[in-house]
């Protein structure tokens, strides 16, 4: 299963200048218990704005830079993203894709689950945005109750999307 994570403020920004617009600890705390023990895929700029390789999780790094490799056991460079979100989607387990923004443009139509941390905030500096959210595609099928960080003074709340289906008949 092919799922994505993501942060996203209500004017859909998700970055700005290369990070995240906001520093929210129990969203980071969120982030790693839900891809922990899973594969994470994500763009060369998303993996280079880590703190290093993340613990107990592989990580597919997409890059068309012919020169980028990463001589670590827990890291996979491919060249492609598509033939990695075809062999991602192949897999028996939860593979997350965790940005940046073109991953994410790119990867969505791909996606079956989301996983999302909606933030009570608009960024007038974004320069990284998420696209719209179909209700006509996705169903809510979690949503925690408001959170406030008192760091940030904004309040969020994580909410789990999945995809729906088409439910025609197929005998028609």
């Amino acid at each position: 299963m092919l799922s994505l994570i993501v942060a996203i403020a209500s004017d859909y920004a998700i970055g700005r200048k290369g990070t995240l617009p906001w520093h929210i600890s129990d969203d980071l705390k969120h982030f790693k218990r839900i891809t922990r023990g899973h594969t994470m895929l994500m763009g060369m700029n998303t993996f280079i704005s880590l703190p290093g390789v993340l613990p107990k999780r592989k990580h597919i790094v997409i890059a068309d830079d012919p020169t980028f490799n990463v001589d670590h056991p827990q890291v996979e460079v491919r060249r492609d993203l598509f033939s990695a979100l075809e062999e991602c989607r192949k897999a028996d387990e939860e593979i997350f894709v965790i940005g940046g923004g073109s991953v994410y443009r790119q990867s969505l139509p791909y996606v079956d689950r989301l996983y999302i941390t909606w933030i009570d905030m608009t960024v007038p500096d974004a320069d990284t945005f998420f696209p719209q959210i179909s209700e006509e595609e996705w169903q809510a099928v979690y949503e925690s109750e408001p959170f406030f960080d008192e760091e940030n003074a904004v309040s969020y709340r994580f909410v789990n999307y999945e995809r729906k289906h088409d439910e025609k008949d197929l005998s028609e």
